[in-house]
Parts: C-alpha cells; sequence; structure tokens
C-alpha cells in the first residue's frame, strides 16, 4: 500500500489524474485545476490523498486541515501543529470526500481508510487526534475506520426521481396547489418581455466573474460570523463554468444576469451544484428558485436522466417538489 499526499497549491496534477477521475464517474468538482484554483483561496490548507496498490491508483481522499486556532479572515499559509482532519469536497455539499476505483468489498475499503488515516497522522504528526467524515450516506459508517465514532447529523440530501416523459406529468404528478403554482409561476416568467431564459452547457451562457458574484451574494447570506468562510474564488468559476460537465439556467434583464444555477452533469444522476439570484428589489424577479426546479426537470425528462440530486438545505421545500430525503451524517472519529 502506498499513499500519496498532495497540496494542490504547489504539487503538479498526479499522472492521469484526470481519466481516473472520469473512469470512477466523479464529478468535475475533482478536477485538479479546480482544486487548486479552490487551495490557493481556502482557510485551511488542503490536501489531496491518492492511494495505490502495487502501482495502481485505488481510491483517494480530499480534506482541509482545520487548525485548533481559526484564522478569521485570512488565507491557509503552514500546517498547523493540531487538528482536525475535515473530509469533504470543496464546494460541493453532495458528494462524499472519498471514493475508490472499482468496487472493493466493505472490508477492504475500511482496510484502504484505514491506510490514509494512518498515513496521515504519520505525516501531520501526533497533534491531529480526529478525523471529521463528511455527507455519510446511510450504511456507510461501518467502512470508516476506528473503533469509537461520533454521528452528527446533518441536513438531508434530495434526490427527485424523474420518470416522466415531460413536464405537464410532473404537475399531474405533484397536484394541488403545489403543481398549479410551479406552472403558473412558469408561464409568467416566460412571458416576461424583460426576462430571458437560458438553458443549456454553461460556457455558452455564462462567465466566471459572473457566476462567483451571484454566489458568494448568496453565500454570504448565510455565512457564520463565528467561523466564516471565504466564497469561492473567480478561478474556480473560470473552471467551473468552462467545463463540458456542468449545465447553467441563466435569467437574464438585458444584459444583466439576475439568477444562476448550475448543475454537474450525470449520465442518470445529474447535481444542482449552485443557485444564486438577486432579490426583486435589486432588479430580481419574485419565484426564479422555484422557476429553476422546473426547468432543471423538464431539461432532466428531456435529456433522459433517471433524476436529479437537488442538494442540501430548505428541505421541505424540495420534499413539497417531490424529492426524498435521504439522511446523512458527519461521522467524527478520534484516532
Amino acid at each position: 500500500m502506498h499513499l500519496e499526499l498532495l497540496d494542490p497549491r504547489h504539487d503538479p496534477e498526479p499522472p492521469g489524474w484526470e481519466q481516473l477521475r472520469r473512469a470512477a464517474g466523479q464529478y468535475v468538482t475533482w478536477r485538479y485545476d479546480l482544486l487548486r484554483a479552490y487551495a490557493w483561496a481556502a482557510q485551511a490548507p488542503v490536501l489531496l490523498a491518492v492511494l495505490s496498490e502495487g502501482g495502481i491508483a485505488a481510491g483517494t481522499v480530499l480534506a482541509s486541515l482545520r487548525g485548533i486556532r481559526p484564522r478569521r479572515g485570512s488565507y491557509a499559509r503552514g500546517r498547523d501543529v493540531a487538528g482536525v482532519v475535515d473530509v469533504h469536497v470543496p464546494g460541493s455539499r453532495s458528494e462524499k470526500g472519498w471514493w475508490f476505483t472499482g468496487d472493493p468489498e466493505p472490508e477492504h475499503r475500511r482496510e484502504l481508510l484505514h491506510a490514509y488515516v494512518r498515513g496521515v497522522r504519520q505525516a501531520l504528526g501526533p497533534g491531529w487526534r480526529c478525523v471529521l467524515w463528511r455527507e455519510v450516506p446511510p450504511g456507510e459508517s461501518a467502512q470508516l475506520p476506528g473503533v469509537v465514532k461520533v454521528r452528527l447529523p446533518t441536513a438531508p440530501l434530495a434526490r427527485l426521481a424523474t420518470p416522466w416523459t415531460g413536464i405537464e406529468e410532473w404537475y399531474a404528478w405533484l397536484g394541488g396547489t403545489r403543481g398549479a403554482s410551479l406552472r403558473s409561476w412558469a408561464r409568467r416568467l416566460a412571458a416576461d418581455p424583460g426576462l430571458s431564459i437560458g438553458v443549456g452547457p454553461a460556457h455558452e451562457l455564462v462567465t466566471g466573474a459572473e457566476a462567483a458574484v451571484l454566489r458568494a451574494e448568496n453565500d454570504l447570506k448565510y455565512r457564520n460570523r463565528l467561523f466564516p468562510l471565504a466564497p469561492l474564488p473567480q478561478p474556480y468559476f473560470d473552471g467551473l463554468v468552462a467545463s463540458d460537465e456542468v449545465v447553467a439556467v441563466a435569467y437574464r434583464d438585458g444584459r444583466r444576469l439576475i439568477g444562476l444555477a448550475l448543475t454537474m452533469d450525470h449520465p442518470t444522476w445529474p447535481i444542482c451544484l449552485s443557485w444564486g439570484a438577486l432579490a426583486p428589489e435589486d432588479g430580481g424577479r419574485k419565484h426564479l428558485y422555484f422557476d429553476f426546479y422546473v426547468r432543471m426537470v423538464e431539461w432532466a425528462i428531456k435529456a433522459g436522466k433517471s433524476g436529479l440530486v437537488l442538494g442540501k438545505g430548505k428541505g421541505e421545500i424540495k420534499r413539497s417538489l417531490g424529492a426524498d430525503l435521504v439522511s446523512s451524517s458527519a461521522i467524527a472519529v478520534p484516532c
């Protein structure tokens, strides 16, 4: 077993990384240039680990190194001497921060993750006494190494199956006031003479700068005052928007972008990654949030997708759209 630890800010992309990512079915959020852009603007150092067996990649883990003293309003510098290894995917709360190549047995997965924890402890030192595994799906906690585990429930993940042949079938399936109101709002917005709505490849509809501004404005509404997270940087969105794996729903009043949703495409279950919009008093429109779901469901049906991962947060609203809420946890494991 071999463990390679990489700092995306300084270390070159591992040979064959892009082919490995795509072969494993991982999203654009794992592209190395995006990890590098995130790492340079992050408030905690980012550590990418690649596990290999016999010279063949077997799995990978991505984490932020959270020192015991939060650095409010500053970028990552060196590593602290103590802290928590926070396993997560930058910019996405809908994915785990680890994956495997192939489909190893549960016990083998546990062995690989145990090798990761052991290797990280050796590299970082004895002050790193805990690993926090985020977005752990039901049934996978047993694969995480460690005897003592502290489970912290997190917001559920919303998943909406799209078995219909057209958007009207979805409205009818929802029934009641929800289906009628979605249809009504979509028609009103489509008839707005000052509003244009585009659905398609992100690079055809929006720039990275526009996407970064709207995402930052949305994130800052919910920013934790004690431990504020820096907004995702523009270079991250430059790479994200330019990718052939990202679909956008863009709302413009003239040339001005007033609403934007970004979705990571996937053959079966695309993930709705990002949403941001101007408030009506700032030049936006009412009900854009609901309309973007209408546009994405319509797109998913036409594209033959099995469904959409609507992400986390606003669970009851997403349930009212027909989504199933799948439980998720963060699990802290002392080591």
